[in-house]
C-alpha cells in the first residue's frame, strides 16, 4: 500500500501525516487481499456560507484499477481526516460487495443456470 500526502501547509504537519498514515494502514489491514494506493490532499479553504474549513480529499485506487474519491470538509483537520476515511471505508466496502455480486452472476451465466 502506498500513501501520498499533498496540499498546503497542513500537509507538512507531522501529526496530521501520522494520522493519515495510521488511518490508511487500518483500511489496508481490514482488506489484506487488496492492494490499495491512497492519495490524500488536505487544504484550508474559505467558504462564504460556512466560513473557514479544512477540506480532506482522498483518492483510492485498487489494483484492479477501480477508483474511489471521497471529499470531506470540517472545521478542524482531525475531524475532516476521520470523516473522509470513514466515508472511504464505506465506499470500498460497497465496491467489494458489488464486485462479489458481479462475480457470482458471471459464474451463474457460465454454468447456464
Amino acid at each position: 500500500m502506498s500513501v501520498r500526502i499533498s496540499g498546503d501547509l497542513l500537509a507538512l504537519d507531522k501529526r496530521l501525516q501520522r494520522m493519515i498514515k495510521t488511518q490508511a494502514a487500518a483500511i489496508q489491514s481490514s482488506m489484506p487481499s487488496r492492494d490499495i494506493s491512497i492519495q490524500a490532499k488536505i487544504a484550508e479553504e474559505f467558504d462564504q456560507l460556512h466560513g473557514h474549513r479544512v477540506r480532506c480529499e482522498l483518492v483510492a485506487t485498487s489494483s484492479e484499477r477501480q477508483q474511489v474519491i471521497v471529499r470531506e470538509a470540517q472545521k478542524r483537520p482531525e475531524e475532516a481526516i476521520k470523516a473522509a476515511f470513514a466515508g472511504l471505508k464505506t465506499k470500498l466496502r460497497r465496491l467489494r460487495i458489488r464486485r462479489l455480486v458481479r462475480v457470482e452472476t458471471a459464474d451463474l451465466r457460465a454454468t447456464g443456470t
